[in-house]
């Protein structure tokens, strides 16, 4: 993983595989003293990687029914994210063919709904919108973000090295207004951070974290299925 064009931020170091070991050059550096302070990680920013099993004959499925989408609805949906690119309605997980897919979704946006400690007494997440994105040449993704949801994630059918990365952006405004020098990049000092997806992978992210997608470089499409999941409140409040 990368953090933008300038700053070779690696998935290590993105914090998304843990936070970054220190180097032997800077344990030399550190005057080798006890430590007095804590550090207490009050904001963090989360987004769950998955992997799913036998993702092989499920995406080859999945191409299916994304070509067969396109070809009844060439057009798609205008006025979203996608930048040259194809991008299906949105209520796909309301069709049969996706049933398998949906049921894999639902499994991974039920363990990072642990993760909250969402009160089940008081809501549950529903999944409000489905789509397929397909990006050809030169197709990629304005920095955007998935208003009235609560998580949001995509789901990897097919692509390469050069089908283009997607990237996030620091959340916290007050971040960039003293950016300081540093030696090598880590979880606290990354202002962008790129992901670059292979077949079978799945991100999920709080919907309010802005990302976007880089130009595709290469002839090779790349295609996805996103999702966003809202809270439904039950009824008595």
């Amino acid at each position: 993983m990368s953090a933008g064009p300038d700053n070779g931020v690696t998935r290590e170091e993105s914090g998304l595989e843990g936070a970054p070991g220190r180097s032997p050059k800077d344990a030399r550096d550190v005057v080798a003293r006890p430590e007095t302070g804590a550090r207490i990680d009050w904001f963090p920013t989360s987004v769950w990687r998955f992997n799913v099993a036998g993702h092989q004959a499920l995406n080859e499925k999945l191409m299916r029914f994304i070509q067969d989408d396109r070809q009844r609805n060439p057009g798609g949906m205008s006025g979203r994210s996608t930048v040259m690119g194809w991008h299906s309605t949105d209520q796909l997980h309301r069709r049969p063919e996706l049933r398998e897919f949906v049921a894999i979704v639902h499994d991974n946006i039920a363990e990072v709904a642990r993760f909250y400690r969402i009160d089940s007494d008081q809501a549950s997440l529903e999944l409000a919108t489905c789509w397929a994105i397909v990006n050809g040449r030169m197709a990629s993704g304005a920095v955007h973000c998935h208003p009235n949801s609560f998580l949001s994630g995509v789901y990897y059918v097919n692509t390469t090295q050069e089908t283009g990365n997607i990237f996030f952006q620091d959340p916290r405004p007050g971040a960039n207004m003293a950016m300081c020098p540093v030696t090598e990049f880590t979880p606290w000092t990354i202002r962008q951070v790129s992901y670059q997806p292979t077949p079978g992978g799945m991100l999920i992210f709080p919907s309010w974290l802005y990302h976007g997608v880089g130009p595709n470089l290469c002839d090779t499409e790349r295609v996805s299925l996103s999702f966003n999941f809202r809270l439904k409140w039950t009824s008595n409040l």
